[in-house]
């Protein structure tokens, strides 16, 4: 059984990214784990909630109930009968809580808005979502903006340097989706120059044996910051669905997730973002 970690603030953004996660996997079974933390919103709230501390049972209380609320809309709408639905409600940081539980439950996908209720607007990652991008390692994570339209994805663009090796385990969440869907993969190789060295061809050429029996199509951009060139591309093209990530050490992901804010691509993107790691 997939089982899927969906954190969830109860915000319309949030709950678009369950609509999304569960649409994603209808045909296969699944359980998801709807995970909601508490009380560690800011230093001053992890030395004041303990939990001998009236202020945390009522945050508990008020969790477990907006919770409990939306696991039984969940069980009680005609949804998939291959899926299943449980409840979790920790304390404590939400990077650090999902990076517990997927181990603890042997996550295989994280599914979460990009913003929650607080989110500005110009940001394309909400904070919450940039602490798990950069903290849990082992596990996929699927990005929904609130904007995303609920459907699979027809196309996705998958930007690339080339400058590493992509391991077949590494790329699998990508892979299964794509097969899955039989969605288009368009690979979009953004650079100095269209030339690539021998290094970057060797690691192409892994790439497409890798993507072999799934639809592709190679791309370029030269002379243009990675941001514009992804945002451009993905507008351009009505059978963009979602753009996939590599995030490891001289990857594009790694630069751009470490720019406080996305102005550019966060006011335009309104496709789904999924983050894969090399191990």
């Amino acid at each position: 059984m997939k089982r899927i970690l969906v954190p969830t603030d109860f915000s319309v953004n949030a709950k678009n990214a369950v609509d999304y996660a569960i649409h994603l996997f209808k045909d296969e079974v699944c359980e998801f784990i709807l995970l909601n933390t508490f009380g560690a919103g800011n230093t001053a709230n992890m030395m004041v909630l303990q939990a001998s501390n009236p202020a945390y049972e009522a945050a508990l209380i008020k969790s477990q109930k907006k919770l409990k609320a939306l696991f039984d809309i969940l069980n009680s709408s005609e949804r998939s009968k291959n899926h299943s639905f449980d409840m979790v409600v920790r304390y404590g940081h939400l990077a650090e809580t999902v990076k517990d539980l997927v181990k603890e439950r042997n996550v295989e996908m994280i599914v979460m808005g990009t913003r929650g209720a607080t989110g500005a607007k110009e940001r394309w990652f909400g904070s919450n979502t940039v602490a798990v991008m950069e903290n849990v390692f082992d596990c996929p994570i699927l990005a929904v903006p609130e904007s995303a339209v609920v459907k699979v994805p027809g196309g996705i663009v998958f930007p690339s340097s080339f400058k590493n090796v992509y391991k077949r385990k590494n790329l699998d969440p990508l892979l299964k989706l794509a097969r899955k869907h039989k969605s288009i993969i368009r690979i979009l190789h953004i650079g100095d120059k269209e030339e690539l060295d021998e290094e970057q061809r060797d690691n192409k050429a892994c790439l497409m044996a890798r993507l072999e029996g799934i639809k592709t199509f190679y791309h370029a951009l030269t002379n243009i910051d990675t941001e514009t060139a992804i945002r451009c591309f993905t507008e351009s093209r009505e059978d963009i669905d979602m753009i996939a990530f590599m995030n490891q050490k001289q990857s594009l992901f790694n630069t751009m997730i470490r720019k406080p804010v996305l102005k550019g691509l966060g006011h335009h993107t309104k496709v789904p973002l999924l983050v894969m790691y090399r191990s």
